[in-house]
């Protein structure tokens, strides 16, 4: 183990040998203040490659290696001998190079900095209208100094609620619009396939109207029909000519009915009065009427009867109360017989159902989301009868329909209460305040969104419907059924494919 020790202590000292100063290796170290010498110029390649050249030709021929001249190397300041004294006294000199790579500083290059002060015309603004006063007139190449951090900002209260409920009010529109695109895709399909029993068709009857006088004992011959000759002639038949009531030359010369306005009305009657009055006064100043007894009252029968004398005041006064007595009964009585009796008026109202009629009629469809508060139907039921209207009213569980026909005049009342009179959202508390719950035991009904809207007006030929019913239809299937039933099947259609956020405000439709 010695020998070993010493014979790699032998190499050590061989290699270093080797490597000793080019002053011999008694040479004496260079002094520690000394300075220091620049760094040795870097070898050129071929130089480097000339001499692993002769170090390999020197291996191979079994000569040491002729070793270049080294140039001396600057110690590290720690390796020096002066390094401790200086550190102790706190003077310890900092080492010009680095060690390690990480610690080795790269210089920052120097910036230019430029200043000088602006030109005049730079600040004025009439020749400079973009110079901010502000700013300063000095300009500088250097960055911009690192400007201050700012305050500390407290976010609103509530707001990143109302971006999550708006978030959510999206989402919740998207499954809506979802959703009215499903429903709308299953009644077109509803459509499509309809029920066997929704549309009716008669049968063909044995002999069309155009070929009954052509045919005997009302059915088609197994051949070709033969035509009788008697009816089939040389001659035509023309018309007789019907004189119209009128001229047609002068019927432009006619003139029309005049409509007088209410103002107008009264003012004739007025008139009309005054004239009457006047011819009465004219009969009595000639003698031909005995002259009107004054009309005494409590308030003026002292001043009436100022000049005559009053023996029994008393009896004067029940003198004019049985006079106004009187009147009273005679205007009372005139009353009562210028009223009209039952049969009376329900001809009068009959009349001017048929001269309204006669104008036209008009059919209307209401859609109403819920149908079911019994005040709400007694409203729409009463009012149709009373309005002389016609129709019906399909009540379902998701959907109701009414439909009614008349004259235009008392439509535009009925529009009216199902639009304005009839309160479908705020009345339900009062209506339903004995319980919340139905006597079926149902659950509470949600009557907020409760709505009414007309989805179609327009005028037809003739009624559809005898009388005004309420119907509850258990399905859609029979509401269906009850509409076909009249001809009016597209109505139920109509409501289901109402969308109420496009619908023309109810004011305008009235």
């Amino acid at each position: 183990m010695d020998a070993l020790i010493a014979k790699k202590r032998a190499e050590v000292m061989a290699r270093l040998a080797t490597m000793k100063l080019p002053g011999g290796a008694n040479a004496a170290p260079a002094p520690v203040s000394a300075p220091v010498s620049a760094p040795p110029a870097a070898a050129s390649p071929l130089d480097t490659i000339a001499a692993i050249k002769a170090r390999i030709q020197a291996k191979l021929s079994g000569q040491s290696p002729a070793v270049a001249p080294t140039q001396p190397t600057e110690l590290h300041p720690m390796l020096r001998d002066d390094y401790k004294a200086s550190a102790r006294s706190g003077q310890a000199p900092m080492p010009r190079i680095s060690s390690i790579k990480a610690n080795q500083r790269k210089e920052q290059p120097k910036r230019l900095k430029i200043e000088h002060e602006a030109p005049a015309s730079f600040t004025d603004p009439e020749k400079n209208p973009y110079f901010d006063p502000s700013l300063g007139t000095q300009r500088t190449a250097e960055p911009h100094a690192r400007r201050a951090g700012k305050q500390f900002q407290f976010a609103r209260p509530g707001r990143y609620i109302e971006q999550a409920e708006k978030l959510r009010n999206e989402a919740k529109m998207e499954q809506l619009k979802v959703e009215i695109a499903a429903r709308a895709e299953v009644a077109r399909l509803e459509d499509e396939v309809l029920d066997a029993n929704a549309i009716k068709f008669s049968e063909p009857p044995e002999v069309e109207w155009w070929d009954a006088p052509f045919v005997s004992n009302g059915i088609y011959p197994p051949g070709d029909i033969v035509p009788v000759e008697s009816l089939i002639t040389i001659y035509v038949q023309h018309p007789v000519p019907v004189e119209p009531p009128a001229s047609i030359l002068s019927m432009s010369s006619v003139p029309s009915q005049l409509l007088l306005t209410r103002k107008e009305r009264k003012k004739v009657r007025r008139q009309r009065r005054i004239e009457t009055q006047r011819e009465h006064r004219e009969k009595v100043m000639l003698g031909l009427l005995p002259p009107d007894e004054p009309k005494l009252r409590m308030s003026n029968f002292m001043r009436i009867m100022a000049n005559q004398s009053v023996p029994d005041p008393t009896k004067l006064e029940a003198e004019v109360r049985r006079q106004m007595q009187a009147r009273l009964d005679k205007h009372e009585a005139d009353n009562q017989a210028r009223k009209l009796t039952k049969e009376q008026r329900v001809a009068k109202n009959e009349s001017k159902v048929e001269s309204e009629e006669q104008k036209g009629v008009v059919a209307a469809v209401f859609r109403v989301d819920n149908l079911r508060h019994p005040q709400h139907r007694y409203k729409v039921s009463i009012n149709a009868k009373q309005n002389h209207l016609t129709g019906v009213a399909l009540v379902c569980e998701h959907l109701s329909v009414v439909v009614v026909e008349g004259p235009e005049k008392f439509v535009k009342a009925y529009k009216k209460l199902m639009l304005r009179r009839i309160d479908w959202v705020n009345g339900q508390v009062k209506l339903e305040a004995a319980s919340s719950v139905g006597d079926d035991g149902q659950a509470e009904i949600d009557w907020s969104k409760n709505s009414c809207h007309m989805i179609w007006q327009g005028a037809i030929e003739q009624r559809r419907f005898t009388l005004f019913r309420l119907r509850d239809c258990p399905t859609e299937g029979y509401a269906k059924r009850i509409l076909s039933s009249a001809g009016c099947e597209s109505y139920w259609q109509l409501a289901k494919q109402f969308d109420p956020s496009t619908a023309v405000a109810s004011d305008l439709l009235l």
